[in-house]
């Protein structure tokens, strides 16, 4: 079943704060997100291939390394080349984003209201997210096509010379100001038969709401898939919080501030591992374990971890989805970018990075995409001990949107 990963289920539980632990300051008002009936259409339909997409990925990816992709910067960069695609390739793209049934507006106003509402949803969650286009000075855009562009995604438009180095300069400029320099650059040099670059970063700062002490942060050992030990510097918190226990897995979830946006850890049980925590990932069980999940009494150990990722066989997971004709030079139809064609997506690069410590969560994601030439239980409290390798989500809770999915198989690795 092939559908995008907009909007991924997540957990639609309160967040209640322990009327027995610490003073604490009364965060902001969880707000609600208001989804139009399309939008709903689109968010249930999405859910499964972002379960696949990742699975996919993480496939591809090899074992023991620390994974982070985020949907939503994917997403939004191939919807932004979607406007361009035509006859088959249009279709393909409209099957694999999951898009069926909804009119390109309808398309392009859902992404419009993600940008437009959640970048201002969480007074103390800093999420941006921006969208550009640059192409060379030689090649000739359609003008809806970017004009398009510019009023659904607020895409900034560059038309630069792609045969001077500059121009890759200029579009790394733009990338690590998005990113609060976290990604420097997502290109390292323009090949000669690239015309366009659509390109996506996303960028989230967000604060616990329930924030560990740093003095409770000690050395613990952290048990590695190898079946090596390394020490890592472990974070502890006495909170309640919302908890799951699966078949192979216990899960429990960190809100940040207000609540509407929340980091979901899944840790294997003994004996399991995070393949097995991943090849269970799919829409019909993400459905049965969210009403499962209650407030727990929680003692909590995770540890720190920061790490950059660079997913680098994006054109052959999408491939396997379902949108090979668009990377076929002599197939893929984008002339609704240029009537003339003779045009394909030539790469697909996605970077990303994240941070996590006592304070909160910091994250970035790039995606640029190339056009080239032909072309619970009883009161009792449960110990979650993370210490050993684990799968994550960053998501906003109300609408069900992921932001970044990830694992991590070693804190220590960067």
């Amino acid at each position: 079943m092939k559908q995008i990963f907009i909007l991924l289920s997540v957990l639609s539980i309160s967040m209640l704060v322990a009327s027995c632990k610490k003073e604490k300051s009364e965060p902001a008002e969880f707000k609600t997100v208001v989804l139009t009936e399309k939008q709903k259409q689109l968010s249930t339909a999405s859910n499964a291939f972002g379960f696949e997409f990742f699975k996919k990925v993480n496939e591809v990816s090899g074992n023991d390394v620390n994974l982070m992709v985020s949907p939503l910067s994917v997403s939004m960069a191939l919807g932004m080349t979607r406007n361009g695609a035509a006859g088959t390739t249009l279709q393909a793209m409209t099957n694999t984003l999951g898009f069926e049934g909804m009119s390109d507006a309808e398309i392009n106003q859902s992404y419009k209201y993600i940008i437009e509402t959640f970048t201002g949803l969480d007074p103390k969650v800093k999420l941006q997210i921006a969208n550009s286009i640059w192409y060379d000075k030689d090649f000739s855009a359609e003008t809806a096509f970017v004009t398009t562009n510019q009023t659904n995604f607020g895409a900034e438009v560059t038309k630069l010379d792609f045969s001077n180095a500059s121009a890759a300069v200029m579009i790394n400029a733009w990338v690590k100001e998005k990113t609060n320099s976290l990604i420097p650059e997502i290109i390292d040099q323009i090949p000669a038969e690239a015309v366009m670059y659509l390109i996506n970063a996303v960028y989230f700062k967000g604060q616990w709401k329930y924030q560990f002490e740093k003095d409770k942060t000690v050395q613990k050992p952290f048990y590695l898939s190898g079946g090596s030990t390394i020490q890592v510097q472990a974070m502890h918190q006495h909170e309640t919080l919302p908890y799951f226990k699966g078949a192979a897995f216990q899960a429990v979830t960190l809100p940040y501030n207000q609540g509407n946006y929340n980091m979901t850890v899944l840790l294997p049980d003994a004996g399991k591992t995070v393949n097995d925590v991943i090849t269970s990932l799919s829409q019909e069980n993400w459905n049965a374990w969210i009403p499962q999940f209650s407030e727990a009494d929680i003692q909590l150990q995770i540890p720190k971890f920061k790490y950059t990722y660079e997913e680098k066989q994006i054109k052959p997971v999408l491939a396997a989805l379902g949108m090979e004709v668009a990377f076929d030079s002599n197939k893929a139809d984008f002339t609704r970018i240029n009537s003339a064609g003779g045009l394909y997506i030539s790469d697909i690069k996605h970077k990303t990075y994240i941070a996590t410590d006592e304070e909160g969560t910091e994250a970035a994601a790039v995606t640029s995409v190339e056009i080239g030439y032909t072309s619970v239980g009883p009161d009792q409290t449960k110990y979650v001990t993370i210490d050993r390798p684990f799968v994550y989500f960053i998501s906003e809770k109300s609408t069900s949107t992921i932001l970044f999915i990830g694992t991590v198989m070693n804190p220590n690795q960067e």
